[in-house]
């Protein structure tokens, strides 16, 4: 297959700049020159090993290279500016590379004139800490005001499903049981009545809805609207649930329920379970926090990876 260029750009890493860009199926792309001249390489020096790129396929380097790093490196061809078809790689091979030589040269494998290597791809893995090398080149491409509104299908497409699921039980009724208990009003649960008031509503979509991404929430509420009955009653005409795909959505849905209602089972009351709850769920509502943050700009897009 040979990948269509959509975004184009330069990136700078530490003093290197480098043309990178972005194909029509999401690739982000760099040149063999460019990964040489990323780690200051030559492409004359160490005797090499056939079929490996030159920027590593010196024979001190092969025992270094894994399977993950050895599937990235088959060059993927791409439809130059001027028609001709060329090959470049997948532009995440440039801190795998810098992290191979650092290993290298913590083992004392490399030879003195790969030492300057070594020094670059330090350089290499600060420079990337902060920000990754897919954010860099979708900020330098300008692919990031595209990738934001693609990522979101995806993520919309994974959660939600476009036929709409039919109605099953999918809250288990001591789901139901414990919510009434946590509120000391056990007495007043009937498990024949499937009619909730609104109040179990609220605590369904703070602590079960609520950690799922505002997105994937934004467009269920946007697909299953508030409606008003004759005697002025708003509901909702679908469970929410409903909309959840049975690849993703509803996996995380049933995984989320069974470890709630754990912490629920082992709490006193509300009081107790609010505090064991974002003891228990600390990295959900974290992330959680961090998209928020994202959301209003308050963190750049990169730290979304």
């Amino acid at each position: 297959m040979v990948e269509e260029i959509t975004h184009s750009g330069y990136i700078e890493i530490g003093e290197a700049t480098l043309y990178s860009f972005v194909t029509k199926t999401g690739k982000r792309l760099i040149t063999a020159t460019d990964v040489f001249k990323a780690v200051g390489r030559s492409r004359r020096g160490n005797i090499r090993v056939d079929g490996y790129p030159a920027f590593i396929g010196a024979r001190n380097l092969i025992q270094f290279i894994d399977d993950d790093l050895r599937a990235e490196l088959k060059p993927i061809q791409y439809r130059a500016k001027n028609g001709k078809i060329a090959e470049a790689y997948d532009a995440s091979i440039i801190p795998r590379v810098a992290d191979l030589y650092i290993e290298a040269h913590d083992k004392g494998a490399l030879t003195v004139p790969q030492e300057q290597v070594y020094n670059r791809s330090m350089t290499i893995v600060r420079a990337l800490a902060k920000v990754g090398i897919t954010a860099l080149i979708d900020e330098a491409t300008g692919y990031q005001y595209d990738r934001e509104s693609q990522a979101l299908q995806k993520l919309l497409s994974a959660y939600i499903s476009e036929d709409l699921m039919k109605w099953q039980v999918r809250f288990p009724r001591e789901f139901y049981e414990q919510i009434y208990r946590l509120h000391g009003i056990s007495d007043k649960f009937n498990p024949q009545n499937t009619k909730r008031p609104q109040w179990i509503g609220n605590f369904t979509n703070k602590y079960v809805y609520g950690t799922f991404p505002d997105s994937v929430m934004s467009e269920i509420r946007k697909r299953n609207p508030v409606k008003e009955s004759a005697r002025n009653i708003a509901y909702r005409g679908h469970k929410n649930f409903q909309f959840l795909t049975e690849s993703v959505g509803i996996p995380q849905l049933d995984k989320h329920l069974a470890k709630l209602i754990g912490v629920m089972q082992l709490s006193d009351n509300m009081d107790n379970f609010d505090k064991n709850f974002n003891k228990v769920f600390a990295k959900e509502i974290e992330r959680k926090k961090m998209q928020d943050d994202i959301k209003n700009g308050l963190l750049p897009l990169d730290l979304q990876a």
